[in-house]
C-alpha cells in the first residue's frame, strides 16, 4: 500500500486515457511481467458509457451465509476503513460463497452510502443489483453477474489481499478501468507514466496511419516494426 494519496491532477490525468493504453503504457516500464497487473475478463464493466474509473482499492472479501445468520462486523468495519480512507476509492469485494450467481452484495443503498463515504465504484467477481438506479448515480460497477436478491450476504477480511480473476489486488492499489477491462497501476510507475503514453500514442498513430495509407504493404509493415525474415 502506498503511503500517499492520489492527487487530483493525477485522477484527471488517468481518467483522460483509454485503460488498454495505460496497459500498453505500463509494459514499457517493465515493471512486472506482461501476464500480470490486470483484473481477467470475467468481471466486466456494466457502465461503459460513464468512461474511465479512477481510485484506490479496498478490499474485502464477501459471502452468503446460507442457513444460519449472517455476521454483521465485517459491514460496519468495511464502512469504518471506507470513511479513514483519502482520495477517489474503489471496493473491491472477492466472492467467497463458491455460488457467485446466487447473491447480490451491494444494491443502491450500500452504493449510495458507499458514495458518500468517497467511493466512486465497486468490483466484484460475483454480483451486485439495483443497476438503473446505480448507473444514475453515476458510480461504477464492474461484476460478473446481476442478481435480483441480496441473499444472506455477509463481508469480512476488510483490507487483505484478494484474488479476482488471475490477479492479486491489494488494499491502495490504484485501478483503472473502463469497457475493457481493469489494469493496476503501480504506484512506483506514475512519474513515468505520462512519458510512456505519449510513446504510446505516438507509435500506435504511425501505425495506424501506414496501415490505412495507399502505400500499405505488409512487407512495408514488417520493415517499419523492425521484423526482419
Amino acid at each position: 500500500m502506498a503511503n500517499r494519496n492520489l492527487l487530483d491532477s493525477e485522477v484527471s490525468y488517468l481518467r483522460g486515457i483509454d485503460s488498454p493504453t495505460i496497459a500498453n503504457a505500463l509494459e514499457r516500464l517493465s515493471l512486472r511481467d506482461r501476464s500480470d497487473g490486470y483484473i481477467g475478463g470475467s468481471v466486466l464493466c456494466a457502465f461503459p458509457e460513464l468512461g474511465p474509473m479512477v481510485g484506490t482499492a479496498l478490499t474485502v472479501t464477501v459471502d452468503n451465509a446460507v442457513g444460519r445468520p449472517a455476521r454483521q462486523d465485517g459491514y460496519w468495519e468495511l464502512w469504518e476503513a471506507l470513511e479513514a480512507a483519502s482520495g477517489p476509492t474503489v471496493i473491491v469485494m472477492k466472492d467467497a460463497s463458491a455460488t457467485p450467481s446466487r447473491v447480490a452484495y451491494a444494491g443502491e443503498i450500500m452504493v449510495t452510502l458507499a458514495s458518500r463515504l468517497g467511493a466512486i465504484g465497486m468490483v466484484t467477481d460475483g454480483a451486485l443489483r439495483d443497476v438503473a438506479e446505480v448507473r444514475a448515480r453515476g458510480f461504477h460497477y464492474f461484476m460478473r453477474y446481476a442478481v435480483v436478491s441480496h441473499a444472506n450476504f455477509e463481508l469480512s477480511k476488510v483490507g487483505d489481499p484478494v484474488h479476482l480473476d488471475g490477479q492479486v489486488v491489494h488494499t491502495g492499489d490504484i485501478l483503472h478501468g473502463d469497457a475493457n477491462g481493469i489494469v493496476i497501476v503501480p504506484w512506483e510507475g506514475l512519474s513515468d507514466l505520462r512519458g510512456a503514453v505519449d510513446a504510446v500514442r505516438t507509435t500506435e498513430r504511425r501505425d495506424l496511419d501506414f496501415i490505412d495509407s495507399p502505400e500499405f504493404t505488409l512487407d512495408g509493415y514488417r520493415a517499419m516494426r523492425g521484423y526482419g525474415r
